[in-house]
């Protein structure tokens, strides 16, 4: 099955480039179109030679940042493959097994998202929160709960929630559940899809035989700014998935690590 890629670009050009590079080297033969949707960056352009480099890239440019979600919801619109693969643009492939990946979650119709393993930076070390399970009352932490042990025995692993980072998802089941919530604008989109899955009666996962690196923030934002996003939509999420009493508890465990966090900025 061909593979359409969808890369949200917002001030990561170099990382782009490094990222496409990777993509032709291991998966050149597997995929026919890498979408880029330039989410109105501000601070540096999308220079033309990308595409001299990149033939199957097919670009986009927003005038107004439409998030995380917005973005990725507009690229999966330009797609013409069945399967979708998002991607962040400071990741790298470093061998060819996203392939495997690809032909796994095609086998088996009962998964929803699924990702691989990823690494940070120095290759070795698994990021930390590319997966977990669904925040709760008794879990809630900050951004993700505490890395999960992985059993990298075992080809797939069940998990509830998989990053947007690396996400693979079938074109149909995405726009059957709505794609992304546009009302979140950065941050948990991922989780809250994940949700709308499970709930669906589908199985999210990790892909232990693929892996990819993840170099992370390589986006410019304040941390302030971070932030403030990330508040805001863990505040919908769970209005929206535990209802107002488990929000208004949630506020009240959350507030002495907002505080800190605040404080530190």
């Amino acid at each position: 099955m061909k593979l359409s890629i969808v890369i949200v670009n917002y001030n990561s050009q170099k990382p782009l480039q490094n990222c496409l590079d990777s993509l032709e080297k291991w998966a050149g033969d597997f995929f026919d179109e890498i979408i880029i949707v330039d989410n109105a960056s501000s601070e540096e352009k999308i220079s033309a030679n990308i595409f001299d480099k990149h033939p199957k890239v097919k670009f986009y440019s927003l005038d107004h940042n439409l998030g995380f979600g917005g973005a990725n919801n507009f690229g999966v619109k330009q797609v013409s493959n069945e399967l979708v693969l998002f991607l962040n643009p400071d990741t790298l492939l470093t061998d060819d097994s996203m392939k495997n990946m690809a032909r796994y979650y095609s086998n088996y119709k009962n998964i929803g998202a699924m990702t691989c393993l990823i690494y940070a930076a120095d290759g070795k070390t698994l990021q930390k929160s590319f997966f977990g399970k669904f925040q709760s009352l008794l879990g809630l932490t900050l951004r993700r709960n505490k890395q999960l042990e992985i059993d990298l025995s075992k080809e797939f692993i069940s998990t509830d929630f998989v990053t947007g980072a690396c996400l693979m998802i079938s074109r149909d089941l995405f726009e059957k559940i709505g794609g992304f919530d546009e009302k979140i604008f950065m941050y948990l989109e991922d989780e809250d899809l994940c949700h709308r899955l499970v709930d669906q009666g589908y199985q999210n996962g990790i892909y232990t035989k693929s892996k990819i690196t993840h170099l992370e923030g390589q986006s410019s934002s304040s941390n302030r700014q971070k932030k403030k996003f990330y508040f805001n939509s863990q505040n919908y999420y769970w209005r929206k998935h535990n209802g107002l009493l488990a929000t208004i508890l949630m506020k009240i465990i959350r507030w002495p690590l907002k505080v800190a966090k605040t404080r530190k900025i």
